[in-house]
């Protein structure tokens, strides 16, 4: 009851990325939410079983990239445990080492700032250290067990 409860809040959706050790790693989230304006904080909760989260926190940095609905095809191949979540991907490595998607809707290069146990999950606080936004899209959101949009 409490899954499905919770399906009924509609959630963006967005593909963190980093780089430890160069080698590209990223996750499929629907977690991401605005911590403060001042410092720019955001946040996700990656799974605490995620091998690809516990490899990826090694970087220290990483980055978000807000998905649009050209992404859906994208999110539903890269959400399982071991895809390849690069290949076909037009991506290029931001300031701070983490994979941008040359198509996302906005990117936010960030620094972990908190880590914090929380049920089954992280929750993972990150410093906005640069941000780029991309023309107006239709966005994808995740809504009741599936991927649609607001428009």
């Amino acid at each position: 009851m409490f899954r499905d409860a919770l399906g009924r809040f509609a959630t963006g959706v967005a593909f963190v990325t980093a780089a430890p050790g160069g080698r590209p790693a990223g996750l499929i989230v629907n977690s991401l939410a605005s911590v403060s304006l001042e410092p720019p904080l955001v946040s996700f909760c990656p799974s605490r079983s995620s091998f690809t989260w516990s490899r990826m926190r090694r970087a220290r940095g990483f980055a978000v990239n807000v998905l649009g609905r050209r992404h859906e095809q994208f999110a539903r191949r890269a959400t399982p445990a071991g895809a390849n979540r690069f290949a076909g991907m037009d991506w290029t490595l931001g300031r701070n080492g983490a994979p941008l998607l040359a198509d996302a809707m906005a990117t936010l290069e960030c620094e972990i700032v908190a880590e914090h146990s929380a049920g089954d999950h992280w929750i993972v606080v990150g410093r906005v250290e640069h941000a780029c936004v991309a023309p107006a899209d239709e966005p994808l959101v995740f809504f009741s067990g599936a991927f649609s949009t607001v428009l």
